[in-house]
């Protein structure tokens, strides 16, 4: 496991670098390939709907990001210095994305509805939500955790405001899939794979796979963008994918085909069928 020394700055430059060009990257692909001009005729109800899940999702986001930076400020160096890289964790750059594209500001190119690229980050992350399900049901009947995406909650490093702040694993996908005015489809899924990718490979340019002080060490592989954490039981053979150290793009390749695998399972047996109950509802409230 390689571990960095860096300068004080790095992860704060990492977080901004990361995310001037993960959000952009996904505006101009999605413009270019999946939007149609009616993208923004949409009912009053559902501008509305997104306008106040913006407002939410603004509220909630600055919650967390403030309350884990300025905690990490009496938690030690290592500590502060990894919070704005683990920021730049998919589950929470969908937090920051469902904000952007469903607050309708049509003026401002950064700003415009974008439902699609809102439900494509919500796919990007379903794999890995879905098994918090899982996980939590575990947790509650057994007192064990069968696939251990939730694991990193007892480790010694984690803080009480990071177990605080984790509920959004558990409610992203049913409020976003909410929030859309239409029905989940195959763009989705097909956007959201330019939406790992992008995330994956920034990752493992800008952080490192753990940091380090002269007396103590701490794991990030954010995204995991160096390693599927070794500890996950799920699956062993298809998921191990590190055990005979490969370079960087075999690793890559390895990770990106399975993440997309698994997340079109949970996309057709899921997401779609959530999509389908949820705008069902909301059709039927308008009759």
């Amino acid at each position: 496991m390689s571990k960095a020394l860096l300068p004080p700055a790095h992860p704060s430059l990492a977080f901004l670098v990361h995310y001037s060009l993960a959000i952009p990257c996904i505006f101009y692909v999605h413009d270019a390939f999946f939007a149609h001009p009616d993208d923004s005729a949409q009912d009053e109800a559902a501008d509305v709907r997104q306008a106040f899940i913006s407002k939410f999702l603004f509220a909630y986001t600055l919650i967390l990001f403030c309350t884990r930076y300025f905690t990490s400020f009496r938690a030690g160096r290592l500590r502060h210095h990894s919070v704005a890289y683990e920021l730049c964790w998919l589950c929470n750059s969908t937090l920051v994305m469902g904000c952007i594209t469903f607050s309708g500001h049509h003026s401002w190119w950064l700003f415009r509805r974008r439902p699609l690229v809102a439900t494509a980050c919500c796919v990007s992350v379903s794999i890995d939500q879905v098994l918090w399900y899982v996980d939590l049901l575990g947790w509650i009947l057994r007192g064990t955790l069968p696939v251990g995406v939730m694991k990193y909650l007892t480790w010694e490093q984690t803080l009480w405001i990071d177990r605080f702040t984790c509920t959004h694993h558990l409610w992203t996908q049913p409020l976003l899939i909410y929030g859309a005015s239409t029905q989940l489809g195959w763009d989705s899924f097909k956007l959201s794979a330019f939406v790992v990718f992008i995330h994956v490979v920034l990752s493992r340019i800008l952080t490192p796979h753990c940091i380090q002080t002269k007396a103590e060490s701490r794991y990030l592989n954010v995204n995991l963008s160096h390693e599927l954490w070794r500890d996950i039981s799920f699956f062993p053979y298809l998921l191990q994918i590190s055990h005979d150290n490969p370079p960087g793009w075999l690793y890559l390749f390895r990770l990106l085909w399975r993440w997309q695998l698994f997340n079109g399972l949970v996309f057709v047996g899921v997401l779609c069928p959530l999509s389908r109950l949820l705008q069902g509802e909301l059709i039927s409230a308008k009759l």
